[in-house]
């Protein structure tokens, strides 16, 4: 699973409009583009029952905390493509989140959506506690490492899978301890990591990370940091009472490269600031690198397309310019001539005509400004996601997965010939499935897990949601037929997916593999069936 607190930058609007407009996105039942989105909701410590009650007793506790702009905090919890959770599971992970943020007598709604390839769910805290009217902040604002402490907590309780790399996991006694195979990564910041989502390409920040973290962590004096730096393009220069790095243009705070970065963390253990000399090189603008190797050709015509629509803009822009440029010139030429020829008649008339010359100047502006507008504007560049995904789903899947892919892992469409010839093979792989993985799962992960090696047996999509159909009908409590069939679908949808493709591809799957596990599905089939055979004369 994966957690992210969202922080909201600006303060513009009033509460209730903040507010109102969080409930509403959340617990709308469609996106934007028209698609379903809503799976299911939930609300807990309210006093009322609807929807619109509870937002407004929502907006009007939230008023009654004058000193915090915004006390409503917003978390995005996120499962994996293979992973389906029921209600009651997402009621139970909503607990389990507020008992450990110390937040379990707080209004919270949550939202369960689907519109997407991971099933993800909206919580919304009033950190307004309902009776003390006190703005609480978990954990002395380090609630983020908490929110990974009870991320482990749910995986363990309920048999979801831990993303690589994970903070914590939970020990063979039942407790949340520390990862010991994890490893700190100095990453950028969620507004940087959005702006290489969109475009594919390393921001200054990952860039002064990557080529100025050792030397800086390194440096034994200024002079060895300045050098050090000069030498990888960068310029480390103090701002008012902190510091920034320079990649060309851009300045990146030091204390976003790395929180022992501040200056004056630098300067407890290098001694008192001293400006360094750079050459002239780490003034120009580095070249875009792209932020992963995946698409690595089209990233390159991707980059060839955004250079051409930004100078397609610039050369827009420099248009309207001169037009603005012309008409003034044609402006101030008539002013010039018309009190030229009208000075003659005394103040009086030229104040007149000044008056409406302004009033027409005024006029032809707008009508300017009007066109202007109308005109056709440049298109604008999509996502590189969906820039790619337009081209090929695939090679757009490709790049939403791309830090599950190891550089030199090749994926790509396999089609696996027919071994398995099990009639009914679903109760055959789920016993070998569990076989193999004996630790807790749940049941969506293992239905995809069975559905997986069902497509490397050769079996079809519509093989295997007929088999899920059939023998899952128990799992999901109180669905109806067409949840039943979303659920079989976004199972198939896995397996035979690029997310499927990628797993396929990091094992390394080889035909004599493929064989072992098909015969051990036999094998359990024909040991139940001997079973069933001895039994059934005693029950006669």
């Amino acid at each position: 699973m994966i957690i992210k607190k969202l922080k909201r930058t600006s303060f513009k609007k009033p509460k209730s409009v903040m507010i109102g407009g969080l409930v509403d996105y959340i617990l709308a039942s469609h996106d934007e583009e028209g698609r379903d989105k809503l799976a299911f909701a939930g609300s807990k410590n309210f006093l009322t029952t609807t929807v619109a009650a509870q937002k407004r007793e929502m907006i009007s506790l939230a008023e009654e905390s004058i000193q915090s702009r915004m006390p409503i905090t917003h978390w995005i919890l996120s499962w994996q493509e293979n992973e389906q959770p029921t209600r009651e599971q997402v009621d139970e992970a909503v607990s389990l989140f507020l008992r450990g943020m110390g937040l379990a007598e707080h209004q919270t709604l949550y939202a369960l959506h689907k519109n997407t390839g991971n099933y993800h769910m909206h919580i919304l805290v009033n950190r307004t506690h309902p009776y003390t009217q006190k703005v609480i902040q978990p954990h002395r604002g380090f609630d983020i490492n908490e929110a990974h402490k009870i991320i482990a907590e749910i995986e363990h309780r309920q048999g979801w899978a831990s993303q690589l790399n994970t903070r914590y996991c939970v020990n063979e006694q039942g407790h949340v301890v520390r990862n010991l195979q994890h490893r700190a990564q100095v990453k950028p910041k969620p507004k940087a990591e959005d702006f290489e989502s969109a475009t594919g390409e390393k921001s200054a920040q990952r860039i002064a990370q990557e080529r100025g973290h050792t030397v800086i962590q390194n440096a034994s004096c200024w002079e060895e940091l300045h050098a050090g730096l000069d030498a990888v393009g960068l310029r480390f220069v103090r701002k008012g009472s902190g510091a920034v790095i320079f990649v060309g243009e851009t300045a990146v705070k030091a204390s976003n490269v790395d929180r022992n970065f501040g200056l004056s963390k630098l300067c407890k253990r290098l001694g008192e600031f001293k400006p360094g000399s750079y050459s002239e090189r780490t003034f120009r603008k580095p070249a875009p690198e792209p932020v992963s190797h995946i698409c690595r050709e089209e990233w390159l015509e991707y980059q060839k397309e955004r250079q051409r629509l930004a100078e397609e803009r610039r050369l827009a822009g420099k248009k309207r310019e001169e037009e603005r440029e012309k008409l003034e010139q044609r402006q101030k030429e008539r002013r010039e001539a018309t009190t030229t020829r009208l000075a003659s008649h005394g103040l009086s008339m030229l104040n007149i005509a000044r008056h409406f010359l302004k009033e027409q100047e005024r006029e032809e502006k707008a009508a300017l400004r009007d066109r202007q507008s109308q005109a056709e504007k440049p298109e604008r560049l999509r996502r590189f996601k969906s820039w790619l995904g337009k081209r090929s789903p695939h090679l757009g899947n490709l790049w939403r997965f791309r830090r599950r892919i190891a550089p030199g892992v090749e994926v790509r469409k396999r089609e696996f010939p027919r071994i398995g010839k099990v009639a009914s093979p679903y109760v055959a792989y789920r016993e070998m499935v569990k076989k193999r993985f004996p630790e807790k799962m749940d049941a969506s992960r293992l239905d995809a897990a069975i559905a997986l090696y069902m497509r490397c047996a050769g079996y079809t999509p519509q093989e295997v949601a007929g088999e899920l159909y059939r023998h899952t009908l128990a799992r999901p409590h109180e669905q109806n037929r067409d949840e039943r069939v979303d659920y079989g679908r976004r199972v198939v949808w896995y397996a035979f997916g690029t997310a499927g493709d990628i797993d396929i591809a990091n094992i390394n799957l080889t035909q004599e593999q493929i064989q072992k596990f098909n015969q051990e599905a036999e094998q359990i089939v024909l040991a139940t069936s001997n079973t069933v055979r001895h039994k059934s004369p005693r029950m006669k």
